[in-house]
């Protein structure tokens, strides 16, 4: 608490003092040296342990001018390419923001205000903060008072109260109140930047889909190399030459080996999966920015496929967030505790001067400005801002001292009677505020003898799309828990009117201890008068009892709760602070957007699920194909130019096509496991195909190793059809346009292009082994089909 002074302006800086700070470099302006340099942006995409294998192989062919071979490196270019514009985007992006958020400040410079950047601010300005802004520069408070969350910073949750001659640290958000503060120190100097110096490292979005990914290919990493060379031992063995040296004498020898390694060890690698996720996402930021959602991570459009709870503040998402006064009412219970009865109060004026003190800018505020106005009717000696954890403000002026907010807090210990006055009016879905007299100020809160002078009584805005934006929550099977700090009463029936489930189960968090909460929170779906740190505790108890969060605000005081959610969403029209820390931000004020979202995110993972399944069972199949030929010292079949079909027109564009499927199914499991359940029996049935051309091969000795590569790669083309086809199911029109489509590409790519893809015309034998693996192939897949549901969904 402190006097006010604020129409004293200090008057700041001179021009001579502020050019001689930025001569001497104390400026606001902040080091990048942690941000990765545009080098090491390249150096980390291009020389990857994948990207130099496949270069290696590239070169191999080149060597021997196998240029047919060579179709793998598009892809891998692709790959390296989309990779270095994503992280040279976020760079770009890291490079304009910090952890200090804010574009520009108000300061004072030879008595005059002026807006200038945040990073031209020098040392010993004097800037201007208020409610809802970040503090840009460690300071000291000059004139006036602010209440602060240094939750970014100190890890405590309770907002503090400053006054003249305290000290503010950067990074810091202001609740309530305005100041003048001098900055104490700029730049790298900050606290918040010398606590961020070693943390401010670019690093890529989580992901679970990326996580999973990587972890296969970790192990890939350790096998393909040993499995790599083997085959080249083979097939350079098979061909009847002793000594490896020798292939100066025999280069044809040398170079099928090197093509049958090429054809290995390239299959193994699902290069085009990672180009297909990123892309995935990327039309995803796309689709979502032409409904106002600004995507600020990247993966978090992943996360929200996940989400099963959304919670979220009536104010600003339910209602429109503005508020209308509709009345004042004289309470039913008269105290009289100092000697004056309500009409010798003028709570006009006294309303209007706490508007004109209190300077908030919220929308409580403004609708009490708009309904009593902002003048200074009485002198004022002292004032205790806003806070979220009490819920009211005070205001001592020279003929008393008052309060004004909840009636359970502002009159507290007489609240019971009030109650049934202000329930009546809050059941019918009513904000009420009380205009309390109290003795005196002690703590910054009201204490000793209290009266209660009038009822303020305030309407919210349902939004005209609420009612069916909740009946989208509903059918995603999404619940929703709305966290309030307005009276549980009044949130209720404003969510009954809206339409969310199980509204009535509401409950009001005022007495209730934080130790306690816990056990409650599973129970309600209504919570009012919450503090910030009760919306923490009630995430942190869904999200512990495997419960995946999604937190929507739009204020100061949801800081802690954004932070904790598994993903968190800001509200453009509310506070920057909780616009900075939040992972999407909506930028038409609309919560309609987030079933959108959500769909967006369940459409990503169920389809990368499906999508994943063609490009693993090619590297699950070929690691145990080449597996099972070393042991039995069979050749490897194929070259790379042979998977050129399945790798473009069973794997590439249907992928593609099936990533962009509309799917709102609810994900469940783990990404790699339900991913596996299905890659397992394809490359099996691969497999059996492969083997097959083998066994049969042997009774047909004139069967040529080009017509076993030329059996080998239709039938594998024809199994790895039928694995789009189980991809694909249930079908529908899109998918089966898919299927078509990926059929006739194939037979009239083998048909016009047989040459380029090193095909042997057949003889009858082999013919009929071609006819007799599909028509099997085919029959054991209809046999089977009933029995492997389980397994291949």
């Amino acid at each position: 608490m402190s006097k006010r002074k604020n129409d004293k302006h200090p008057f700041g800086l001179t021009i001579d003092e502020v050019n001689q700070h930025i001569l001497e470099g104390k400026t606001n302006k902040t080091e990048t040296s942690n941000v990765k340099s545009i080098g090491r942006i390249l150096s980390d995409n291009i020389f990857t342990f994948f990207n130099m294998l496949l270069a290696i192989l590239a070169i191999l062919m080149l060597s021997i001018r196998s240029y047919e071979n060579m179709f793998f490196v598009i892809i891998a270019t692709a790959n390296m390419l989309i990779g270095i514009f994503q992280e040279l985007k976020a760079r770009k992006i890291i490079m304009r923001l910090s952890l200090i958020n804010e574009s520009d400040v108000k300061v004072i410079r030879q008595g005059i205000h002026v807006k200038i950047p945040v990073d031209e601010l020098v040392l010993s300005d004097v800037y201007y903060l208020e409610a809802g802004r970040q503090i840009i520069a460690d300071g000291k408070i000059i004139t006036g008072n602010l209440t602060v969350n240094e939750a970014n910073i100190t890890g405590e949750s309770e907002p503090v109260s400053k006054e003249e001659g305290d000290k503010i640290l950067s990074g810091s958000f202001v609740v309530s109140g305005d100041a003048y503060a001098r900055s104490t120190a700029v730049g790298d100097d900050n606290y918040v930047e010398q606590l961020s110096a070693k943390v401010k490292n670019i690093g890529k979005p989580k992901s679970v889909i990326l996580k999973s990914l990587n972890q296969l290919l970790r192990v890939i990493a350790i096998i393909i190399i040993p499995l790599g060379i083997l085959t080249f031992y083979n097939a350079f063995e098979s061909s009847g030459m002793d000594y490896l040296l020798d292939f100066i004498n025999t280069p044809d020898q040398y170079q099928n080996a090197l093509k049958k390694m090429a054809g290995s060890m390239v299959a193994m690698v699902p290069s085009g999966l990672f180009l297909l996720t990123t892309l995935a996402f990327a039309n995803s930021v796309i689709r979502l920015s032409k409904h106002n959602t600004l995507v600020q991570e990247l993966y978090s459009i992943e996360t929200l496929a996940r989400v099963d709870t959304v919670c979220l503040d009536k104010t600003g998402t339910i209602t429109d967030g503005t508020m209308d006064v509709e009345k004042v009412v004289t309470p039913e219970y008269q105290s009289h505790d100092f000697s004056k009865t309500h009409e010798d109060y003028n709570v006009n004026k006294i309303i209007a001067s706490m508007n004109h003190e209190l300077n908030d800018n919220n929308q409580t505020a403004l609708a009490l400005q708009t309904y009593f106005g902002r003048k200074q009717y009485y002198e004022e000696k002292q004032i205790v801002p806003f806070r979220s954890d009490k819920k009211y403000s005070i205001c001592e002026f020279d003929h008393g001292i008052f309060a004004l907010g909840a009636p359970e807090t502002a009159f507290y210990g007489h609240y019971t009677q009030i109650k049934p006055q202000v329930e009546a009016y809050a059941s019918d879905g009513k904000r009420v505020l009380a205009l309390v007299r109290t003795e005196r100020i002690r703590n910054d809160k009201v204490s000793g003898k209290k009266e209660i002078i009038a009822l303020i009584i305030m309407s919210d805005n349902i939004r005209d799309n609420a009612t069916e934006t909740l009946d989208a929550f509903n059918a995603s099977g999404v619940e929703l828990k709305v966290i309030s700090g307005d009276n549980a009463v009044t949130v209720s029936e404003v969510a009954k009117r809206a339409g969310v489930n199980h509204a009535e189960k509401a409950i009001s968090l005022e007495d209730v201890k934080d130790k306690d909460l816990p056990k409650i929170a599973l129970e309600h779906t209504i919570f009012g008068r919450v503090r910030p740190e009760q919306k923490r505790i009630i995430i942190d108890t869904l999200k512990k009892n495997n419960h995946k969060v999604a937190m929507i605000g739009d204020g100061v005081n949801d800081i802690l709760a954004l932070k904790h959610a598994d993903c968190s969403v800001a509200i453009a029209g509310g506070a920057e602070a909780a616009r900075n820390i939040s992972h999407l931000v909506l930028l038409d004020n609309d919560f309609s957007s987030i079933p959108k979202v959500i769909k967006q995110g369940r459409q990503i993972v169920s389809n990368m699920e499906r999508a994943s399944v063609l490009y693993l069972v090619k590297t699950v199949y070929t690691v145990l194909l080449t597996i099972i030929l070393l042991m039995t010292s069979r050749i490897y079949p194929f070259e790379p130019v042979h998977m050129f079909v399945i790798e473009t027109f069973i794997i590439g564009i249907p992928s593609f096509f099936i990533a962009l499927e509309p799917s709102n199914r609810k994900f469940k499991g783990n990404f790699l496991i339900n991913v596996f359940k299905r890659v397992i029996p394809g490359a099996l049935l691969v497999i059996m195909n492969l083997l097959g051309v083998y066994i049969f091969a042997g009774f047909w000795a004139n069967i040529t190793e080009d017509e076993i590569s030329t059996v080998g790669i239709l039938a594998a083309t024809f199994a790895y059809f039928l694995v789009l086809v189980n991809v694909c199911t249930p079908m529908n029109w899109f998918k089966s346009a898919i299927v078509i489509f990926a059929g006739i590409s194939s037979f009239m790519a083998f048909m016009l292009f047989n040459d380029l893809f090193k095909l042997t015309p057949l003889s009858m034998p082999s013919f009929l082994l071609l006819l007799l693996l599909f028509e099997t192939t085919y029959i054991l897949v209809s046999m089977f089909k009933g029995r492997l549901i389980k397994f291949w969904p």
